[in-house]
């Protein structure tokens, strides 16, 4: 199955529109304001530059392109327009996506990690955080043993295989023992994520999107899990930041994550079980991640689910103005901004710390977004 990296990335305002453009060193012809909202079709691997199309005149502009182009751009708004019922995963458990953004809860069996290193280290503790996270309302919980740490919290050590298992597996095996809820592994080894699934996982979040680890893709297949495929650069976290050059953020990060979801259902896995994630942080500037969460709506053309974690990174630290030594909670605030950009860019998975906060808002959230007015005399009545 071929996955193409053809882009949709949409313009509500000329300011975002002129971004978008500058991009790829190109300025669009001059829209009126009743034009907009725009979208910005970008042809991967293509001579031809991106066209600007006006959402209210789609179709009429579209018949005035080439007739490969206007396929191609089709193809594209086809694919951007879908929306994946479900994530299958293994053990016959699926995610279901129809109600919006659903939660996935962190927990990290480390004692290093950037955010909580140490506090969910122990095995009884970390189940019970677990399951702590279900009663709040995540709709499944991701189990890491691995600290994938960026450098300026200083170096994480890389484990061996064994010593992950013996991190996430006995905690993956008690939660299960307790719980039929959706669990996901959190690794870059297949040895890892073949233990993980037979004790219970469900799901395998790949922050190398299967790079890191040649048997990883044929490993999931064989497990039926699903995947979450991480992009990043290189596939070292310690050396992830030494490089942050991109020729075009969004289109080098949907190519990469193309090629990776091509990749995975060649091996074996189900369309239907893969995701992609942008990785916020991993190998991007702070400014990066902010183009990243602004323009998230451009890599559902893909044709996947797509998952985002900026949950108390760095970026959201500097940005909402909390001091680098402060507390893990005083970053939820900036977290929950970058929650609601990740849910208006269509994140079919949001990786939170915070669960019940994020529950909360996202409920407030779509509450608001589903209230209908009532009638005006009713309004000026209780107005009186």
């Amino acid at each position: 199955m071929p996955v193409h990296a053809d882009l949709v990335i949409p313009a509500n305002d000329p300011e975002s529109l002129k971004e978008i453009c500058s991009w790829d060193g190109f300025r669009p012809a001059t829209f009126a304001s009743s034009d907009f909202p725009v979208d910005v079709v970008r042809f991967a691997g293509s001579v031809s530059p991106p066209v600007v199309l006006s959402r209210s005149r789609r179709a009429d502009s579209l018949k005035a392109l080439p007739a490969t182009l206007r396929a191609r751009a089709q193809a594209a708004f086809d694919r951007a327009a879908r929306r994946p019922a479900r994530l299958a995963m293994a053990h016959g458990r699926s995610l279901d996506l129809t109600r919006g953004s659903i939660v996935m809860g962190v927990v990290n069996v480390t004692p290093d990690s950037f955010s909580d290193g140490g506090v969910t280290f122990d095995r009884d503790t970390a189940v019970a955080r677990s399951l702590e996270m279900f009663e709040q309302g995540a709709d499944i919980v991701d189990v890491g043993g691995e600290s994938t740490r960026p450098p300026m919290y200083g170096s994480a050590r890389e484990l061996t295989a064994d010593e992950e298992i013996g991190r996430v597996v006995p905690v993956i095996a008690g939660i299960r023992a307790r719980s039929d809820a959706p669990m996901s592994v959190d690794t870059r080894r297949s040895a890892v994520a073949r233990e993980a699934v037979a004790a219970g996982a469900d799901l395998v979040n790949d922050v190398s999107a299967g790079r890191y680890d040649p048997e990883m893709r044929e490993t999931i297949a064989r497990t039926g899990a699903g995947a979450i495929l991480m992009h990043m650069k290189g596939t070292d976290p310690r050396t992830m930041q030494q490089d942050l050059r991109y020729e075009h953020l969004i289109g080098d990060v949907a190519g990469a994550l193309a090629e990776a979801a091509e990749g995975a259902v060649a091996a074996g896995i189900r369309a239907d079980a893969v995701a992609v994630d942008p990785g916020l942080g991993f190998g991007k500037t702070a400014e990066a991640n902010l183009a990243l969460l602004k323009y998230l709506e451009a890599f559902r053309t893909l044709g996947f689910p797509v998952a985002v974690g900026a949950s108390r990174k760095a970026f959201v630290r500097r940005f909402s103005g909390v001091a680098e030594d402060a507390d893990a909670a005083a970053r939820l605030a900036g977290s929950l901004a970058a929650l609601a950009a990740a849910a208006d860019g269509g994140a079919a998975i949001l990786r939170v710390h915070d669960v019940l906060d994020s529950v909360r808002f996202l409920r407030m959230r779509q509450a608001i977004a589903g209230a209908v007015a009532p009638a005006a005399r009713r309004i000026g009545t209780a107005a009186r």
